[in-house]
């Protein structure tokens, strides 16, 4: 169960509620580390060397990481019934509206195992969703990734 989010009440044969997934703490702990280097170095580089090429590089990629670490808080992934829903909260901020793919535009379902040791994983990683219109949705590196990956499983089982 996420946090924040309620234990399913009702009879146990009713369908489970729509969920929200986050981002792994991981992937959120990597990328507002990659931001605080970032950050420093052209801090340090500011600092030790003034107004150079390097600084604006440096500045460059601040800014990128700083994006990446804001949206990898403020994602949010909801599957329901109905289907997936991606959000932003930062970016709704700024107008951005969900983005909502039902079920039924889902036709094939990979699943992407990383190779570890020289090995694939025994478990799946990461699952790319190809839609009818041929446009791919991906969803990794969310908390609960087994949760992610049995309700996918049961609302497109038949279409791996």
């Amino acid at each position: 169960m996420s946090p924040g989010q309620p234990a399913a009440t009702g009879p146990p044969d009713a369908p489970p509620r729509a969920r929200t997934f986050h981002r792994a703490a991981g992937a959120r702990a990597v990328s507002a580390g990659c931001a605080l280097l970032f950050v420093a170095g052209t801090v340090s580089v500011g600092a030790t060397s003034g107004v150079t090429p390097g600084l604006f590089v440096l500045a460059g990629l601040s800014l990128l990481c700083l994006a990446n670490a804001a949206g990898a808080w403020a994602d949010r992934y909801i599957l329901g019934e109905a289907g997936i829903e991606y959000s932003n909260l930062l970016l709704a901020r700024l107008g951005a509206r969900p983005r909502r793919v039902p079920w039924e535009d889902v036709v094939q379902v990979r699943e992407h195992r990383a190779l570890r040791f020289g090995r694939l994983e025994p478990q799946a990683s990461a699952l790319f969703l190809i839609l009818r219109n041929g446009r791919r949705v991906v969803l990794d590196s969310l908390a609960d990734f087994d949760d992610v990956l049995s309700a996918v499983r049961r609302h497109c089982g038949p279409r791996q």
